[in-house]
Formats: structure tokens, sequence, C-alpha cells
């Protein structure tokens, strides 16, 4: 009896140690299970953690994006983003391709600079002008105080507490200094400057003149316009304008020419097409939006009443031709005895303050009807803030220079129809 219970405690003992070992086995592996679940748990959540970063990330991003809250700009010091400078809210900049989806940093393309991923949305704008791009760089550099900022126009755009160097595009122009960047023309204030040396941005030559062409009116073959002087065919304009667009020849607006001849602007190779009076317009502007050019009309604003259709044009852009100065053999002398000769200096400013207000535009420059000035009619365009005016040929084929010309006696050369004027003869005025 003593041996059977014994054996009874012995095997109940040997259960007892079983049983816990099995027990504690179990634990373990609960343990176990427990650790590698909550692991398995927390990497799906920093996944899903990523995935929403990055799914924000890539939300905000596209070529061209818009600054939404003043932004730092940072520059990269080993691996450390370095606050350089703030960018302000309502601009529109362009970033560079990315790299890693991941990146919570976008690169200003053309930069060094880099953005805050969230301080920025998408934008859809993309047709800011880039017409600086075809703007020959002086070979001078601009070096800026160590506290600066840089305008598009005059809205703030960024600023910056190091200083920098940039190559001047406008030179010294109504107090500023014109650069690119971040494929922007950008200005400087001269109090921002703080000196400017000499670099080689270039090795691109200014030309030495700009012919300007001046058309009348673009006629097809549906339109009656019989005066070869005046009228040219649609075909003609086309070929012209074509051969221009071919050559790679720059139009110029008449703010680019002001500063071309004031040796504050250099172009490689540049036009001036300008088109008086205002009649049969849309044919040319057409073709001028065919070839990505652009024109000047000078428009009689007594000749239209709805002056509306000038101001929806998409490549050619309204200048004046006077009010009502547009009568001939009214006056004495001159080419055709224009009006304004002998109209008295009150008449005229009169008049040009009119064709002002109804064309709704800046006065950059306006073309003498039948190429008639005078003295007293340049002392009156001045006070009346004209920057320019253009008269016709006088031997000159057209060429303006630099530095040289009259900015009131801009010579123009005047295109008339193949039957008296062939290709050949027109491209020798370029």
């Amino acid at each position: 009896m003593t041996c059977h219970l014994f054996l009874y405690k012995k095997k109940i003992y040997s259960q007892t140690i079983f049983g816990d070992y099995v027990k504690s086995i179990k634990i373990f592996f609960l343990v176990i299970l427990s650790f590698a679940l909550f692991f398995v748990i927390r990497k799906t959540k920093n996944n899903y953690n990523d995935d929403l970063i990055q799914y924000d990330i890539i939300s905000h991003y596209n070529q061209y994006v818009q600054v939404t809250k003043l932004a730092n700009i940072y520059h990269i010091v080993g691996e450390e983003y370095i606050p350089i400078g703030e960018i302000y809210p309502g601009n529109i900049i362009e970033l560079s391709t990315m790299e890693d989806d991941d990146m919570m940093f976008f690169n200003l393309k053309g930069t060094d600079y880099y953005i805050d991923y969230d301080s920025v949305i998408k934008s859809d704008y993309k047709d800011y002008s880039k017409r600086f791009k075809n703007y020959i760089p002086f070979n001078k550099s601009v070096v800026t105080e160590d506290d600066f900022t840089l305008y598009e126009d005059d809205m703030l755009v960024i600023h910056f507490i190091e200083s920098q160097t940039f190559p001047i595009l406008i030179n010294d122009y109504n107090g500023k200094y014109f650069i690119e960047y971040n494929n922007h023309l950008l200005n400087i204030k001269k109090e921002d400057v703080k000196e400017i040396v000499d670099n080689i941005n270039t090795n691109k030559k200014n030309t030495n003149h700009i012919t300007t062409l001046a058309y009348h009116r673009v006629y097809d073959e549906k339109t009656k316009c019989n005066d070869p002087y005046v009228c040219i065919k649609k075909s003609s304009f086309d070929k012209e304008m074509k051969y221009l667009k071919d050559n790679n020849y720059f139009s110029l607006t008449m703010e680019e020419m002001y500063l071309y001849l004031l040796g504050k602007l250099q172009i490689e190779k540049g036009i001036v097409i300008t088109l008086d009076d205002g009649y049969l317009y849309q044919d040319a502007n057409d073709i001028l939006n065919k070839y990505d050019l652009n024109g000047t009309i000078f428009v009689i604003s007594s000749y239209f009443k709805d002056i509306t259709p000038y101001k929806n044009l998409s490549n050619l852009y309204l200048q004046s031709h006077t009010h009502n100065m547009h009568r001939n053999y009214v006056c004495p002398g001159g080419n055709q005895g224009g009006a304004i000769l002998c109209a008295s200096e009150k008449e005229i400013k009169n008049d040009l303050e009119l064709s002002l207000e109804k064309l709704e535009v800046e006065p950059w420059a306006i073309a003498y009807p039948f190429y008639d000035y005078n003295d007293k009619a340049i002392k009156v365009l001045k006070e009346t803030d004209f920057k320019m005016a253009f008269i016709g040929r006088y031997n000159t084929m057209g060429k303006a220079y630099p530095n040289k010309t009259n900015l009131y006696k801009i010579p123009r050369m005047t295109v008339w129809e193949e039957s008296i004027m062939n290709f050949n003869e027109w491209k020798s005025f370029l």
C-alpha cells in the first residue's frame, strides 16, 4: 500500500512537472506570438502612415505649384536643410522632377534651394511669359547685399539672407536690375545691390541694329483691297512671317524695343512688326499667332466706334496712331501735309490724351500719321509721356541702332505688295 501510494505520488509529481513545463512552453509561445503580432501591427501601421505621407507628398507635387503661405526655402549642408530665406504666398514656382516619391522637400527648378512640400499646392498655371529667354545676358553680374529681395514687377517673390550673384538681363532700368531665377524674370532694387562685377556670362553678340517693318492692311482674296502701297495679300504676309520664324528672329514688343534702343537690353536677332490704321488686321493676327510672333497695331481711335475687338487680340498689341490727326493735305509741308504739322500744342495734346483714353493703353509709342512730324509734335509727345515715335524709312531702310537712334524719330520700312516689292528685296531690309 505504501509502495503504491509512493508510486502514485510520484506519478502525480511527474504529471505536475510535465504540466508546468507545457504551460511554460505555451506562455513562451504566447509571448513570442504577442511580440510578433505587435511588430506586425506596428509595421502595418507604419507602412500605412508612410503610405499616407507619400500620398500626401505626391498630392502636392506638380511641375508648377503655388505657394500657400510664407514659407522657408532651404539649402542643404551635409544632410541638414538650412533656412536661407522666405518665399511669399501666391507666387507660382516651377519644380524639378521628383527624384524620390517620399521626398519631404521640393527643389526649385534651376536652383540649389528647396521648399517644404506642404507649403505649396498644385497649379495648372504654366503660361507665364518666358520671352526673356531670348534676351542675351550682359557680361556683367549683380552681387547682392546679404539681405535682399527679389520681385516680379512690384510683387514680392523671395527674400534672401545670403548674398548671391546673378547675370544681368536688363541693366539698370527704373532703379532695378533684372535677372533670371527659377525660370522667372525677376528684379532686384538698386539699393539691394552691393556691386556690379564683370563676368563672362555669354559669348553671344548683341545685334547692331533692329529693323522695324510697317504694314497696313493684310487681306485675303475674298476681300477687296486694291492699293498695293497699302495692302498686302495674306499669302505674302504669311511667307514673310514664316521666313522670320524659320530664321530665328525675335519679334520685340514696344517696351523691349525701347530697352534695346536705350542699351539696357541685348538681342541676338530682332525685328519689330507694326501695322498702321487698324483696318484688315485679323488675318495678320492669326498669322502672327501661327508663327508665335508679336506685332504692334497703331490704331486711329476716332475711326472705330468699338475698340473692344482690338483689345482681345492674341499677338497684336495696341498703340496710338492719334485720335483724329490722321488727316492729310491740311497743313503745308511734310510728307503728306498731315494735320499734326499745323495743329496747336493744345490740340495735339488733347488728341493724344483722348487716343490713350479710348485705347486704354500706356503711352509706349506712336506712329506719326503719314510719317509727318515736327519739333512741336515731338515736344507735345514728350509732355504726354510717350517714350517713342515712329517715322518712315527716310533712307535708313527701317534700321534703328542702340544709343544712336533718336527715340522720337525711329525709322520704319514700309512693306508693299510683291507687285512692287519682291521677296528678295524685302529680305534685304532685315
